[in-house]
């Protein structure tokens, strides 16, 4: 998918999500560690609620913005290949599951930021930081469920 908008940006976005769910879930069914499976599940439900909420801000964004170019960024910052869905969630401890998931999320927010930080008009701003806030959240909330589920 070539991104070169910020509803295209939107977009990638929220099928990065829906194929790290996809992924996460298939991962679970072959996963032997009970922790591990659960954990994949918890995480694949929070990915999907995630890819749903970031489509959203395309229904309540302003056009305007929707539509501005952000092509000069990406050509120098170009976006993560995809989520990672070789089977290796499989193998992983929950620690490395945890991680791997905080790591692809701070690559996401961190882009986000970096756009944020490179506009200079206020409703593109409003919109990056929204985008950006969600993901920070989501990211945080993902965390603190998948180190709950650590301590049981």
């Amino acid at each position: 998918m070539k991104v070169e908008s910020l509803r295209s940006l939107l977009d990638w976005t929220s099928g990065y999500h829906r194929h790290l769910s996809n992924c996460l879930a298939d991962c679970a069914k072959h996963q032997l560690d009970d922790r591990c499976q659960m954990l994949l599940n918890y995480l694949a439900d929070k990915e999907m609620k995630l890819a749903i909420a970031v489509q959203g801000f395309e229904d309540v964004g302003e056009d305007k913005a929707l539509n501005t170019w952000c092509t000069e960024h990406l050509d120098r910052h170009p976006l993560l290949a995809g989520a990672a869905c070789d089977d290796a969630f499989i193998s992983m401890t929950t620690t490395e599951i945890i991680t791997e998931i905080e790591n692809q999320h701070q690559q996401i927010i961190l882009l986000y930021q970096n756009l944020y930080d490179r506009s200079q008009t206020p409703k593109i701003q409003e919109l990056l930081a929204q985008v950006r806030d969600l993901e920070k959240n989501e990211a945080q909330q993902m965390m603190h469920g998948a180190n709950r589920l650590e301590d049981l």
